[in-house]
């Protein structure tokens, strides 16, 4: 494998787009993880995603780039003083290295700077691997949302 040469940015609303053929793997990921919202995940597009997200106060993604190519991204929203870690993704080859965490860590640092109260992240079903990860990042679970079966 070639020398690794992590660079992380930030991106504002305008260049956010940058991201899309990651944000397409992370819905890939979801839909094949998925049991009961396969249709959700299989009808999710890009634009739907950002769509919801453009309509917060604050937006910010982050990125790391290896040798000069985009291989994960971290979206962070805030609204008044609640922030939420929206979506990231990571390119598998990449997992457990440090650029998730690395990646996190700026959005809590942006979020905690908009004097955010509460910060929060939701995790897809079928995605529940990932429990603990976000707890070694300070998260916990405080309440389980269900959501009626397509």
């Amino acid at each position: 494998m070639k020398d690794i040469v992590m660079k992380y940015s930030a991106l504002g609303r305008n260049d956010i787009d940058a991201i899309q053929p990651l944000w397409e793997k992370l819905n890939a990921e979801h839909l094949s993880k998925s049991t009961y919202f396969k249709n959700h995940y299989a009808n999710f597009t890009f634009e739907k995603r950002m769509k919801g997200l453009y309509k917060k106060e604050h937006l910010i993604a982050y990125t790391a780039e290896d040798n000069g190519e985009k291989i994960g991204y971290c979206i962070a929203t805030a609204d008044e003083n609640a922030g939420e870690i929206d979506s990231i993704y990571i390119n598998e080859e990449y997992r457990g290295k440090g650029v998730g965490k690395e990646l996190i860590l700026l959005a809590l640092k942006w979020l905690e700077n908009l004097k955010c109260e509460t910060i929060r992240v939701s995790i897809a079903e079928g995605n529940e691997a990932v429990f603990d990860f976000y707890k070694k990042l300070g998260f916990a679970e405080r309440l389980t949302v269900m959501q009626k079966r397509e």
